[in-house]
């Protein structure tokens, strides 16, 4: 008995050994059928990712062309709005700068710069709701308000002022071929203009075309990036799955290599008891096995229903991914077809209408410049016309009265030839009648010296006049270029602030760049699969990184550009500082040439009062020798006195009345005179007045208006602050989430992969035992 079993146990041990050997050949087989259709598949996502890749890189070139264009034109519109600003800084020195009154010109150009916004050009379709929603304004959106309220704000002002001068200028000037002139160059140019708005307005309606499609294909990106995510999710999760049947395979293959290694145990003793035991032993086995032979059929067919439910969610995936790569169809079909080369050529001839109206626009500031150049010299030659005509006014009077006092001496004289003539006819008087003529043939030499002296003076006034005119308006000058200079520094101070944030915002986005690449390298270190997950880990990290890596450059770009542009502005300041100052030394020195040369001038002219003094002199000496010749000549002239002493009496009473008559006539004149003379300056002072008044008027407006800008953008200010607080605030919370949510899919993989082992091998138990369930 002992013999037969011992026949009969290595029996039974060589019929388990080539059953464990061919499970473990079938369980291969059917691995190796998973791997192929795993790997088939995995090509297959791989050859689409790449495609979607492919793709999306030709589409952010063309967002970053399209981005590049555009910020190109926003730089050269802020470059317009400088020039534009300083031009018409220029313009409100010359003291006609009271136009917005009202505040008509303001709103109209924020209504047209609304409308030529509100296509949402620069942002997209939910960031621009969400800005429209709320009060406000995204940066780059107002900063293209910004400039192109710089751009059209000084020609509307300039608008009403070229008006204002024009009709000014036409109230002033004469009826003549000049003011003729004028009109008819002030109607081609408001004629011009009109041209221009209406050019302006349909360059507007065609931008709002262009925005309305470029709106339409941001969406269209938009959504196009939201399925390529979802995609690039369901792809990680396809290389997941097959990692892990990789794994699962490395492990099988193990498993059967041990189970053919081991060696197989025989019983050689034994007796009946032992049979017996052992019988009743296997009776039970059999039994618990077909107990869980039952359990194990029962959870093989809830596991076939559940790996059907599986295998209808792959189709469908799978029916999605088709779907999703017919709706993605080739950039370059919508590059080559007709809407798009429709949408490029109508952005060209945009571009070239814009250069034609900056051309057209910068012909016009030159035609204005020239305006008001020209309207700041008539202004002056006005100003300067208006003293010689005072000098004038009073030299006039003046030689009115030297004209009345030689007219005067003139009938003294004449009375002096009568009396002579008179005295000659008595004897004895030839000597005197011979001196008294030398004398009067003397007075006409001197009278002429006298009035050349007083033509010399007279000139030398007009030249001091003058030159006290060029000092008051060189001084007008310095102190406009003194003004101008203190409102470029303001700009440089703002400008350096600017730059200050914007290169603490650089700093952020560098310090966040580099704790991106510190989660990076944590992500590189931690993983610990094989070397196939480790690539495509590494790859899918880099992918990310890059992406990363490319919003922080395009934001380090727009930011680079703005400081940039805000660099070339301070630039620009800078070079006008440096111009506007050497204007001022070269007025400084003009003004101290002219001084000296009006100390010159003084000096000449105390010279000249000196030398009128000492003619004076030299004239009371000849009287005082006439005087005495005149008493020497007394005792000779007794006797006709004495005979014609009446005649004389009468005669010299009508001459002095006549004499008085004349003073009083003079003196009524005189005051008459002084009193016209101080009525003019009168009304000359009440203009002066009136001028400053609406000058402080303007002034007070222009305060008021940049107190309100700078209120707003101190608002503005503490909103984008209030909102970046709450952005890092709540940036940890959503990395928390992200990493609880990894973790949970990491878990739920695992815990599918548990399912399908235990699925595979109770198929595998199935079709290897057969004969257990036919029992």
């Amino acid at each position: 008995m002992s013999t037969c079993l011992h026949v009969q146990d290595p029996s039974k041990s060589a019929m388990s050994s080539p059953l464990d050997f061919a499970v473990l050949k079938y369980k291969n087989q059917k691995l190796s059928e998973q791997l192929e259709v795993h790997k088939f598949e995995f090509r297959a996502l791989e050859s689409r990712f790449n495609d979607l890749k492919e793709k999306q890189r030709t589409h952010n070139e063309t967002l970053v062309l399209v981005k590049s264009c555009w910020e190109r034109l926003v730089a050269d519109l802020e470059l317009v709005s400088v020039c534009k600003s300083e031009s018409s800084h220029s313009s409100y020195g010359t003291g006609h700068n009271n136009v917005r009154k009202d505040g008509i010109c303001r709103t109209l150009g924020r209504g047209f710069l609304n409308r030529l916004l509100e296509a949402g050009a620069t942002e997209s379709s939910g960031y621009s709701r969400s800005c429209h929603l709320g009060n406000d304004v995204p940066p780059e959106q107002s900063s293209t308000v910004n400039v192109l309220e710089k751009i059209f704000l000084p020609l509307s002002d300039l608008w009403h002022v070229n008006n204002e001068f024009v009709s000014a200028a036409l109230t002033k000037l004469p009826e003549n071929e000049h003011s003729r002139h004028l009109h008819s160059a002030t109607s081609d140019v408001l004629s011009k203009l009109n041209k221009v708005i209406q050019a302006v307005d349909n360059l507007h309606l065609k931008h709002r075309q262009l925005a309305g499609d470029y709106q339409k294909q941001r969406d269209s990106n938009a959504w196009n990036k939201a399925e390529q995510k979802c995609l690039k999710e369901e792809l990680t999760r396809a290389v997941a799955k097959l990692e892990e049947t990789k794994h699962k395979l490395a492990a099988l293959k193990v498993q059967g290599d041990n189970k053919q290694g081991t060696p197989i145990l025989v019983p050689t003793l034994g007796n009946k008891n032992a049979t017996a035991e052992k019988v009743r032993d296997k009776q039970r086995e059999l039994q618990d096995l077909e107990a869980t032979h039952k359990e194990l059929m029962e959870l093989s067919s809830k596991r076939l229903e559940e790996i059907r439910r599986l295998h209808k969610e792959r189709i469908e995936t799978l029916n999605k991914l088709a779907t999703f790569q017919n709706i993605l169809t080739d950039f370059k079909s919508i590059r080559s077809s007709k809407a798009f080369q429709l949408v490029n050529d109508q952005l060209q001839k945009s571009q070239a209408e814009l250069d034609d109206h900056k051309t057209l626009l910068e012909k016009l500031q030159v035609d204005m410049d020239s305006f008001v150049w020209q309207e700041r010299q008539f202004n002056q030659k006005v100003d300067l016309a208006e003293i010689p005509q005072k000098v004038s006014a009073y030299y006039v009077s003046r030689i009115a009265d030297l004209e009345k006092d030689v007219q005067k001496l003139c009938n003294e004289k004449n009375m002096l030839v009568l009396k002579f003539e008179d005295a000659s006819r008595e004897p004895g008087r030839n000597q005197v009648i011979s001196k008294f003529r030398a004398l009067v043939s003397s007075l006409p030499t001197e009278m002429g010296a006298i009035q050349t002296e007083l033509s010399k003076h007279k000139d030398a006034s007009l030249q001091l006049h003058s030159l006290r005119a060029e000092v008051h308006s060189l001084s007008g000058i310095l102190n406009r270029k003194e003004q101008e200079i203190e409102e470029i520094s303001c700009r440089s101070a703002h400008a350096g602030s600017d730059i200050s944030q914007l290169q603490y915002l650089v700093r952020d986005l560098r310090e966040n760049t580099q704790e991106l690449k510190l989660f990076m390298e944590l992500y590189k270190h931690e993983s610990t699969d094989s070397r196939q997950l480790m690539e495509s880990r590494d790859r899918e990290l880099y992918e990310w990184a890059q992406v990363h890596v490319l919003k922080c450059s395009l934001d380090e770009s727009k930011l680079e550009q703005r400081v940039i542009a805000a660099n070339e502005a301070e630039a620009m300041s800078q070079q006008r500082l440096a111009t506007t100052e050497a204007e001022i030394t070269e007025l400084r020195q003009k003004l101290e040439t002219s001084r000296r040369y009006l100390v010159r001038l003084s000096d000449i002219l105390k010279s000249k009062h000196e030398e009128c003094e000492a003619y004076v002199v030299e004239i009371e000496s000849i009287g005082h020798a006439y005087e005495d010749i005149m008493s020497q000549n007394q005792q000779l002239l007794q006797q006709i006195i004495e005979r014609d002493d009446h005649n004389t009496k009468l005669f010299l009473e009508g001459v002095k009345a006549k004499q008085s008559h004349d003073a009083l006539h003079m003196e009524v004149f005189c005051l008459q005179r002084n009193l016209q003379h101080a009525s003019t300056l009168m009304d000359l002072y009440k203009q002066k007045i009136f001028r400053l008044e609406d000058q402080l008027r303007v002034w007070s407006e222009r305060v008021r208006r940049l107190s309100e800008d700078a209120m707003q953008q101190s608002i503005s200010l503490a909103n984008s602050q209030r909102k970046l607080a709450g952005m890092r605030g709540e940036a940890p919370k959503l990395r928390h989430s992200m990493d609880e949510l990894q973790a949970k899919v990491g878990s739920n993989r695992l815990e599918v992969a548990e399912l399908l082992i235990e699925l595979e091998k109770e198929r595998l138990f199935i079709q290897t035992f057969p004969f257990l369930l036919s029992n």
